[in-house]
């Protein structure tokens, strides 16, 4: 397998950051009642989904750049909606400055990462794309459960981002 470097990573961030503002844009507009809901087959809840889905960003994030993931900031993160789209800014700066920093080697260092079932040895940006990827998996769950409490997500197709980046209008 090839690798990726910090460019990459850097687009990936920046389509992930648009990606998850999309989504927490749209539960922004549910009920206490609705993101609690039991209605997530993987998590039980849209809120618990998206608690997930920044627990997951957060912790392999901090592993990339050698910071031991604190899990009081992760679990303060997950007191309302209004606090994790606060830790989500927060993380994507972090995110962003990191990559912006980080140079080629350091994505090509292997690291050790607990997964819970003891260590895994990986390059970085294997890590890094892990932090950016899983989300993709959850955010099409969200569309599906979001939909069926009233709250369709709108597409996430990266093309759109490129044509609202660029200044292009698609209707």
């Amino acid at each position: 397998m090839g690798s990726m470097d910090s460019t990459s990573l850097y687009a990936m961030h920046n389509y992930n950051v648009y990606a998850n503002n999309l989504v927490l844009e749209t539960a922004a507009h549910m009920t206490a009642e609705e993101l609690a809901r039991e209605s997530s087959p993987s998590h039980g809840s849209v809120m618990k989904l998206l608690e997930h889905i920044f627990e997951c960003e957060y912790y392999f994030t901090l592993e990339c750049m050698n910071i031991t993931p604190n899990q009081a900031q992760a679990d303060r993160c997950a007191a309302s909606l209004a606090d994790l789209r606060e830790c989500f800014a927060l993380l994507n700066a972090t995110r962003e400055n990191y990559l912006l920093e980080v140079n080629e080697y350091e994505l090509e260092e292997e690291i050790a990462v607990d997964l819970g079932r003891g260590d895994v040895t990986l390059p970085r940006w294997q890590f890094m794309a892990q932090s950016l990827l899983h989300s993709v998996h959850h955010r099409g769950e969200l569309s599906i459960v979001m939909t069926g409490l009233g709250h369709p997500l709108p597409t996430f197709d990266p093309i759109l981002m490129y044509m609202r980046d660029s200044g292009q209008v698609f209707d």
